[in-house]
């Protein structure tokens, strides 16, 4: 009897291994599906931001690329206008020159000028002072002419009224204020 007992326990004991066996490779099963799901949740979320910032390298890309090509304007458009402006030093230089030789060639003509002046004029004669020059005198007479009486105080009588004019003048300004209509002018 203790056998089939025994084997009955040992049956028993079987089964119970068995689905503790089963139910720890249930866990383990689930564990790994949920760190599976975990992990594919991961690497979505990792795409879809790999992806957005796929979006956004390539705005700034096609940014940056349309910045370089207006750059690439600018600079081809200031190297023509250097160029032109080269152009135009080298031809204000070319112009200067000659600008400049017929300046020193209106020199050497007026120099050569005045050295035939000079030769044919004494110049000499003017630039030297006399040595036994006499002062010219003139005697001017003068007639002096005296003036009468009644000249005399008419002129007195007129130097009178101006006397008494200014003198009321000057009355007349002292007693205006400073910012008065003849201050002004």
């Amino acid at each position: 009897m203790e056998d089939p007992v025994s084997s009955t326990i040992e049956k028993i004991k079987l089964q119970e291994q068995d689905k503790e066996a089963k139910l720890k490779e249930k866990r383990e099963l689930e564990a790994t599906i949920a760190t599976l799901n975990k992990a594919i949740r991961e690497a979505a979320a990792h795409a879809e931001k790999s992806e957005q910032g796929r979006e956004n390298l390539t705005q700034s890309t096609d940014s940056l690329r349309r910045q370089k090509m207006l750059e690439e304007c600018r600079r081809d458009a200031l190297s023509a206008q250097l160029n032109s402006l080269k152009n135009e030093l080298k031809v204000l230089q070319a112009k200067s020159s000659t600008e400049i030789s017929k300046v020193w060639q209106m020199r050497s003509l007026f120099c050569k000028e005045v050295h035939n002046a000079a030769d044919a004029c004494d110049v000499w004669t003017l630039l030297m002072k006399p040595g036994c020059a006499e002062p010219v005198s003139r005697n001017v007479q003068m007639k002096a002419e005296m003036p009468t009486g009644s000249e005399n105080e008419n002129r007195l009588q007129a130097a009178i009224e101006r006397r008494v004019k200014s003198l009321t003048e000057r009355d007349r300004l002292a007693t205006e204020p400073d910012n008065g209509e003849e201050f002004l002018r």
